[in-house]
């Protein structure tokens, strides 16, 4: 399919001794040069301070995900998934390396409420009612509207299509943490963001709530086709969800293979019973190993 083509010309690592030829070699840490239909994360090193010395957590990722495709990056713990994902959303300054969001800056895409950010943890206001928290982004952001014919989301409307228009006045420990989840989700909607970057959202739930948590989210987003960049640790969810998987290998955190899940959608409830899925699985699982057994 024509998602597949295009991961497997241009979503592709180049790290350390792992050089790779034809479109990688295009990629450049000039912004303005990224193409504005995607998002491009070129040569990204970043290393943190412990002690005296400086601990790489990510050195040469390069990506580059169209407009529209459901990206998962997983690797065991330490590999630098989620300090990637907050280098996108401009949470962290690379040491080294540019991100460009639809041909916008990540401080440029930040300020116009380009980016929604799902926590780990719902992070919810726990004086605030269920409304009152989604409401709560607009309220701070007064002046932000999304840019250019976009405009913030009616977060009641937004509520009710999640799912929650019953709870709107309850408070967060009021709510199951599947419906906490929904509500932090609803959120980070609330500017219909360009892009929505989810780190590892379902990890603390039961896994029958997760399993529920992860068809509303996909459901969700066959519906809108948002860009989302996801982090988990678990394979069967990377699959089920997601158009490529990313595994990467950690100290450094480094990309180590780029999986193309060439699986049909929309994807129904018993996707995850079929042989082709079963490939990708055992795929994403081999390279996993592959990161434990020789380490980068």
């Amino acid at each position: 399919m024509q998602t597949t083509a295009w991961l497997s010309a241009d979503l592709v690592p180049r790290s350390g001794a792992e050089q790779v030829s034809g479109h990688a070699a295009q990629l450049t840490n000039d912004v303005s040069a990224a193409d504005d239909d995607g998002v491009s994360i070129s040569d990204i090193w970043k290393a943190f301070a412990t002690g005296n010395e400086n601990t790489p957590a990510v050195e040469g990722v390069n990506l580059r995900i169209r407009r529209g495709q459901f990206v998962t990056l997983i690797g065991p713990s330490g590999c630098g998934k989620s300090t990637l994902l907050r280098i996108v959303a401009g949470l962290l300054t690379p040491d080294r390396g540019s991100v460009s969001i639809f041909g916008e800056t990540v401080i440029h895409a930040a300020e116009s409420k380009h980016i929604g950010l799902v926590p780990q943890t719902p992070a919810l206001l726990p004086w605030r009612t269920v409304i009152e928290n989604v409401e709560l982004p607009l309220q701070v952001n007064k002046h932000g509207t999304g840019g250019g014919d976009r405009r913030p989301i009616d977060p009641r409307e937004l509520l009710e299509s999640f799912g929650l228009g019953g709870v709107l006045d309850r408070r967060p420990h009021e709510l199951s943490g599947g419906m906490q989840q929904r509500v932090a989700i609803a959120r980070a909607f609330v500017f219909d963001p360009m892009i929505l970057l989810m780190d590892e959202p379902f990890s603390a739930l039961d896994e029958f709530t997760r399993e529920a948590q992860r068809r509303g989210l996909l459901e969700l987003w066959q519906s809108n086709q948002k860009t989302v960049l996801f982090v988990t640790h678990s394979v069967a969810e990377a699959v089920e969800l997601s158009d490529v998987i990313v595994v990467m290998s950690p100290q450094p955190g480094r990309i180590r293979a780029v999986i193309p899940v060439d699986l049909p959608r929309p994807r129904g409830s018993l996707v995850g019973n079929s042989e082709a899925f079963h490939t990708v699985e055992v795929e994403v699982r081999r390279e996993l190993r592959r990161t434990w057994s020789q380490p980068e």
